[in-house]
């Protein structure tokens, strides 16, 4: 068997051979390399620019929210600020002390909806009656509380006009109310009503003499319990606006009291607010059995009941509207 000899000729041969092979495939890599990290050198520089602007965006960005937050925060402080006197302006114009000083057995519960209130109530003195008015405006907040402006004017309007009426007819009153409320919300403009617009009414005058109690409603009833029992007494069903009954009269009911007889006027919106456990209707039922068993206690007690159950009751539910309840003892 015969033995290759690899001599360093030989070796030289190769080595001249793949030497200028090597060498240009390793210029050839290299120069690939150089070209690739080139690009992404390129590529970077690029991204780092594109995040430098972006950075830059998001800065201005966040010092535009930060300006913009700013200033509605202001705006809604200065706008919370004059709500809140609004709500001062509107609280003295049907006072609680007001109340006292013509029924002095009563108690008036409250729950506005926002800071001031569509709700309205209001006691007055006439030649032969003490008068109280409740209204629930439609709307609420600050919508609802211009219309519980327009309500009171026209009912101290109706109230002067019958100041010395010996047989009053409350029923005609609403009617006057009515006809005040459309004339008063139709547009000079275009001679539209605002269809949707208005109030529901209760109106009680309580005779002098300790006689008896005048009851008109407007989409409002009244309840009154006496010798241990609660009887409802229906308004009409029909606001103190435009209604689909027209200009259809209003009508009066008279109820026999007694000395001690708890008369109680509150808004729908507590029966169709959702609440409790469930988040279901406290309803007409719950209303009476309230006002059933608390008809027998003190004044004070009576209010303290009525805000325990209306509180715990909206706890962590939407409340859908201003919330009154009224209590008198006759």
């Amino acid at each position: 068997m015969e033995t290759l000899a690899i001599t360093s000729d030989t070796i030289a041969v190769v080595y001249f051979i793949l030497a200028p092979i090597l060498a240009v495939a390793a210029f050839i890599l290299v120069h690939r390399y150089r070209k690739q990290l080139s690009k992404y050198e390129t590529t970077f520089n690029n991204n780092a620019v594109e995040i430098s602007n972006l950075q830059r965006q998001i800065f201005q960005q966040d010092t535009d929210i930060e300006r913009e937050s700013q200033r509605c925060a202001r705006a809604n402080h200065e706008n919370t600020s004059s709500i809140r006197y609004a709500k001062r302006i509107q609280s003295a114009a049907f006072p609680q002390k007001e109340i006292s000083t013509f029924f002095p057995e009563s108690f008036i519960y409250t729950k506005a909806h926002s800071i001031v209130s569509g709700d309205f109530y209001k006691s007055a003195a006439i030649e032969h009656y003490k008068i109280f008015a409740l209204a629930d405006c439609s709307g609420h907040g600050v919508p609802g509380s211009f219309l519980t402006m327009l309500g009171l004017a026209a009912l101290k309007e109706a109230l002067a006009k019958h100041f010395y009426d010996e047989n009053i007819d409350l029923a005609n009153i609403l009617d006057e109310l009515r006809e005040f409320v459309k004339s008063s919300l139709r547009s000079t403009d275009d001679n539209i009503s605002t269809i949707n617009d208005g109030m529901n009414f209760t109106l009680c005058a309580f005779e002098n003499n300790g006689g008896g109690i005048r009851f008109a409603g407007a989409n409002q009833n009244v309840y009154l319990y006496s010798n241990g029992e609660l009887t409802t007494y229906n308004g009409d069903r029909m606001p103190i606006g435009w209604s689909f009954k027209g200009d259809a009269p209003f009508s009066e009911t008279y109820i026999p009291v007694k000395k001690g007889d708890m008369l109680y006027l509150t808004t729908d919106s507590l029966q169709n607010q959702f609440g409790g456990e469930d988040n279901v209707k406290f309803s007409v039922k719950r209303l009476n059995a309230m006002f059933e068993q608390i008809g027998k206690m003190p004044i004070s007690d009576q209010y303290t009941f009525v805000a325990n159950t209306v509180d715990k009751w909206v706890e962590g539910h939407i409340q859908i509207d201003d919330l009154t309840v009224i209590g008198i003892m006759v």
